[in-house]
């Protein structure tokens, strides 16, 4: 069996492709492209048809100016083009942070597509209804979000750059006790923190929108993960008790990047319950 990685295009977005099985589709987040799930499509390769795509304006490629304006609303016609074009039928949607909104939202519009979808920490509070919460999720998001604006507003990418990983990781310093590598594909992607901070209006997602979906979702977060990540990401789940929720212990939000390994085994576990006679 060969695991070797293939270059593809599915639609405008560039992907990797590594491995055979259920198809399984990995979606980055913020300051990332799909270079961040090599270390995850190494460790599924041997069991799953793995695809990492980079969404439309990350990565190092030129984009062209004329496209749609950047948000959720183009990276979900982008992914569901990407699904179709792929033609491996329903896949297993796996989406961190950013993009995990778009996955919830593919699940309840677009089910057919999909066999199950495992999300990491989703960052939009749409669904958010209980006032307290929402105020420690604004509360938090400002302490997060305004010296990343700041450096943002002054053109100063590097320094927007190391506020969001230092923020994510929870640490000072964060961001440069990262490997090189890391370092990198973050600086690669700094370029898209100004279109993220205008970025169009988050999909209409509701609790109730939610509730009703009937695929198999696991809705994951780390144990001490901030408030701007874990509030949004427990309103889902109370949002959906027909769904899995996982808290994983001492775990923050840069626990898929921290922890592959395990993430991938979080991953295979879900997928076996969702699936026991096989996915």
């Amino acid at each position: 069996m060969s695991m070797a990685v293939s270059e593809l295009r599915l639609g405008p977005m560039p992907g990797r492709q590594q491995g055979q099985g259920a198809p399984v589709l990995l979606v980055h987040g913020a300051l990332a492209d799909a270079r961040m799930w090599s270390a995850h499509q190494s460790h599924l390769a041997a069991r799953w048809n793995t695809l990492a795509v980079t969404l439309r304006y990350f990565g190092t490629q030129a984009w062209p100016d004329d496209g749609p304006p950047f948000g959720l609303a183009a990276h979900l016609d982008d992914l569901v083009r990407a699904i179709d074009a792929w033609g491996q039928g329903p896949v297993h949607l796996v989406a961190w942070s950013y993009s995990a909104h778009a996955a919830l939202y593919m699940a309840r519009h677009h089910a057919t597509r999909l066999r199950s979808v495992f999300v990491y920490e989703p960052g939009f509070p749409t669904y958010l209804q209980e006032p307290q919460a929402l105020a420690r999720f604004q509360a938090d998001a400002q302490l997060m979000y305004g010296p990343l604006a700041e450096a943002v507003l002054r053109g100063d990418l590097a320094a927007a750059t190391r506020s969001l990983m230092d923020a994510s990781g929870q640490s000072p310093g964060y961001f440069d006790r990262q490997s090189a590598e890391r370092r990198a594909l973050q600086l690669d992607n700094a370029h898209t923190l100004p279109r993220i901070m205008s970025q169009t209006p988050p999909l209409p997602l509701s609790a109730t929108d939610l509730a009703v979906i009937t695929l198999p979702v696991c809705i994951a977060q780390g144990g001490d993960t901030r408030p701007v990540f874990g509030e949004v990401a427990s309103a889902a789940a109370r949002a959906m008790p027909q769904a899995r929720h996982l808290v994983v212990p001492q775990a923050t939000h840069m626990w898929p990047d921290e922890a592959p390994q395990a993430f991938c085994e979080a991953l295979e576990a879900f997928w076996r319950s969702a699936y026991p006679s096989g996915a």
